[in-house]
């Protein structure tokens, strides 16, 4: 795989990381996409770290005690 060169690129390959479970490597193309100076791209990789960070952080009550 060719490492991305513009920001667009870096988000696309964060939002297949992210399908195929590879978050912390999506989380990486994240992070590379929102340097770029694009408000609505920057936007939408904002929100997909916080999205991965909510996917990291949750726990179910329930399955942890049967």
């Amino acid at each position: 795989m060719k490492t991305p060169g513009s920001a667009e690129e870096w988000y696309d390959l964060g939002v297949l990381l992210r399908q195929n479970a590879r978050f912390g490597e999506a989380m990486n193309a994240f992070l590379k996409a929102s340097e770029t100076e694009d408000d609505a791209l920057r936007s939408k990789a904002l929100a997909s770290i916080e999205l991965l960070k909510e996917i990291n952080g949750f726990v179910n009550a329930d399955l942890m005690n049967p």
